[in-house]
């Protein structure tokens, strides 16, 4: 608990206050190396490179930001924009989704929320943004 507890304060930059865990199972010793190495979840695939227009604004601004290994796909294309209708509001906005890896020398938290800053001033319109975090490594 205490180890997971860390891990996400110091490699996420998450604030946790609470660790429920439960093992549900054991890895085999046999092949793992030294100890101490927590074996490795198979890498999401890369994603397709955006195409043209606020997609392809928006996948550039990505990863350009330092931190951003790549685009994913985890859950379909990394990059989703959408027009969504805002509550009590005269006009709609744009939403966008972006999946994407970090890297393990970096806080995936600061990285997602300089992502979003950018992406949001890369679009004309401004929109609401949330990031995946799908990959660190």
């Amino acid at each position: 608990r205490a180890t997971l507890a860390t891990a996400a304060t110091q490699r996420l930059g998450l604030t946790v206050a609470e660790v429920d865990l439960q093992v549900t199972g054991l890895l085999d010793e046999e092949g793992t190396g030294e100890a101490g190495i927590a074996a490795r979840l198979p890498e999401p695939p890369s994603a397709a490179p955006a195409g043209g227009g606020d997609e392809g604004r928006v996948a550039a601004a990505a990863l350009g930001v330092e931190g951003v290994l790549r685009l994913t796909g985890t859950l379909g294309h990394p990059v989703h924009i959408d027009e969504l209708p805002r509550e009590g509001a005269a006009l709609p906005h744009r939403h966008v989704r972006l999946e994407l890896a970090v890297g393990a020398d970096r806080r995936a938290r600061d990285v997602a929320r300089e992502v979003r800053t950018v992406v949001r001033r890369v679009l004309p319109d401004h929109p609401t943004v949330a990031v995946v975090v799908s990959a660190i490594g």
